[in-house]
């Protein structure tokens, strides 16, 4: 029996991530949840579509199904000048409405400071933390690889990159970026190598600006190369966004281990001194937005 990934989110995104799904051609039953009941008959396109597939199927979903998924996929749902106190609200209702009708399934944020929005997630559904995620920095990581890749004249399987924090506020960490089996560091203390610190700080500063930018594809890429290697057995070590331990919850992109069951703790990140600084510096800022939305909802009451 194949798993069920349920997609909710506006019909942009929605759409976008279905028709890669379909090229992609996964083993699972797709459920698109309209954000809207307008956007019901805009799928129907899509629908017909999936009838070519070898192997994943598509449909618009029930309520029911919630009970069913292993997968929800929640991509944007709000404007991008929505404010975040009523993003979290909004939120809070899908979910409550989500487990009344049997979500035990595993959470996936792919849209926009799923950072935050994992972290409110762990609050309000109730479910065990490694059954909650997001993207994270995992696609800017994956970005660097392939920047630095094409720098070195290597294939980007030959990169291991790690890029931590958030999606809007990343921290690369060249203290955890390897070239085959060599710390990057050490690569370039090689007086044969063609690139130098000066460049490297060049690329991190691209990703930084990039990072800025709306990376929806990218995104929704990353999230299907997870899905790739979850439904094939493959479990793997990425950069996602994960709730982090401690009296506080928050969350943040670190690596962990990522399977079908969701994502699961190892080791402690352990970074450079300037690294650690830079990361902290984001989680501070992280747990300023989650508190000052956790005294608007406490306002509002």
């Amino acid at each position: 029996m194949k798993p069920t990934l349920i997609i909710q989110g506006n019909l942009e995104q929605a759409s976008q991530l279905i028709q890669l799904l379909l090229v992609a051609d996964l083993p699972v039953d797709c459920v698109v949840m309209p954000n809207t009941l307008d956007d019901t008959p805009r799928y129907q396109s899509l629908v017909v579509a999936s009838t070519v597939c070898a192997h994943l199927a598509l449909r618009v979903g029930t309520a029911a199904d919630y009970g069913q998924a292993h997968w929800v996929v929640l991509l944007d749902r709000a404007e991008a000048d929505t404010p975040q106190v009523e993003r979290v609200a909004e939120l809070r209702r899908l979910l409550n409405h989500m487990v009344e009708n049997g979500f035990k399934g595993q959470l996936v944020f792919a849209g926009r400071e799923d950072d935050v929005l994992t972290s409110f997630a762990s609050h309000f559904s109730g479910l065990p933390t490694e059954q909650i995620w997001g993207l994270g920095t995992y696609p800017l990581t994956r970005l660097l690889a392939h920047r630095l890749a094409d720098q070195l004249g290597l294939g980007a399987a030959a990169i291991r990159a790690t890029v931590v924090g958030s999606a809007a506020n990343p921290t690369v960490a060249w203290s955890r970026t390897y070239v085959g089996p060599t710390p990057i560091l050490m690569y370039l203390a090689n007086e044969d190598a063609k690139f130098s610190g000066d460049d490297l700080s060049k690329v991190g500063n691209w990703l930084r600006r990039e990072a800025t930018e709306q990376l929806e594809t990218l995104r929704l890429l990353g999230l299907i190369h997870l899905l790739e290697v979850i439904l094939a057995d493959q479990p793997v070590i990425e950069t996602v966004t994960n709730i982090q331990p401690g009296e506080a919850t928050y969350a943040a992109a670190t690596p962990i281990l990522v399977n079908a069951t969701g994502v699961h703790r190892l080791t402690n990140l352990v970074l450079s001194e300037d690294e650690q600084q830079d990361y902290a510096a984001g989680i501070t800022e992280l747990k300023t937005t989650i508190t000052a939305i956790e005294g608007q909802q406490t306002e509002g009451k």
